[in-house]
């Protein structure tokens, strides 16, 4: 099931006054997101939980298919790995090219007060990891959490985040659409999928996507943000952008457990 709603505007193309403003309400679009973190419930992934119905179809988020980048689902076993290898998350100096830096205070307030709320929903505990890396290129933070753990069930993680769109409208002209894709994991297996919230106003269109992947025993996600100082190539970042960021960081921080 495709949806209709167009990518993301340019930073460009937007006034530039505003710029910080509208930055900080991408921030504030990432209620609701379903983050990854290890502040859930004490217990592991029981088999007794309700899981959604995971769809048959492969929706699209924020106009983007799932050939720009998120992969579809090929390589989404729910194995621990190439070669049955159990993996364990880190957090280097350095991933990806990016080098970990410190986001403002109210970005990251924001950040963890809803991956705080939705935490439950995955209800996986464990050795927390968490990280914020300065992507200079495109003018962005991008938010790393996860948890090393062990009996995480990835199909069961991946279904409950899967969701069909669904649009919200606020009836003053702002329409918020959430909406859920499945994503190439890379080379360490498991499974993968992408949430994204499109915020549409009178006087923008931006996205915020947070892409998460799962092994029995890693659970963790990838969030960009687009800084508030100017620099920000972007409003914000679709699936699309998200998944191969998600796969480059992945390669780096999982290492195999020792």
């Amino acid at each position: 099931m495709a949806s209709s709603a167009p990518k993301p505007v340019r930073a460009t193309s937007a006034p530039r006054p505003g710029r910080p403003a509208l930055a900080l309400a991408v921030a504030g679009a990432l209620l609701g997101l379903p983050l990854v973190s290890a502040c859930g419930p004490s217990s592991s992934s029981s088999d007794g939980a309700t899981n959604p119905p995971a769809r048959g179809d492969t929706a699209t988020t924020g106009g983007t298919g799932n050939t720009n980048g998120t992969g579809g689902t090929g390589g989404n076993t729910s194995g621990s790995g190439s070669g049955g290898t159990s993996w364990a998350l880190s957090a280097p100096r350095t991933v990806a090219g990016h080098p970990q830096g410190q986001p403002p205070a109210d970005m990251v307030r924001r950040f963890d007060d809803d991956t705080h709320k939705n935490a439950a929903r995955l209800g996986v505990s464990g050795t927390p990891v968490r990280a914020y890396y300065d992507d200079r290129t495109d003018g962005a933070w991008i938010f790393y959490t996860g948890v090393t753990g062990s009996g995480f069930k990835p199909d069961r993680l991946h279904d409950i985040l899967d969701q069909l769109p669904a649009v919200h409208d606020d009836g003053a002209g702002d329409r918020t659409t959430t909406s859920a894709i499945d994503a190439e994991p890379g080379p360490h297996g498991g499974r993968a999928i992408c949430n994204t919230v499109l915020l549409r106003t009178e006087l923008l269109v931006t996205a915020v996507s947070t892409c998460s992947w799962f092994t029995p025993t890693t659970a963790a996600g990838i969030t960009l943000i687009p800084k508030t100082d100017g620099t920000g190539t972007k409003l914000g970042f679709t699936a699309a952008d998200v998944a191969p960021i998600m796969r480059a960081v992945r390669a780096e921080v999982e290492v195999p457990r020792r």
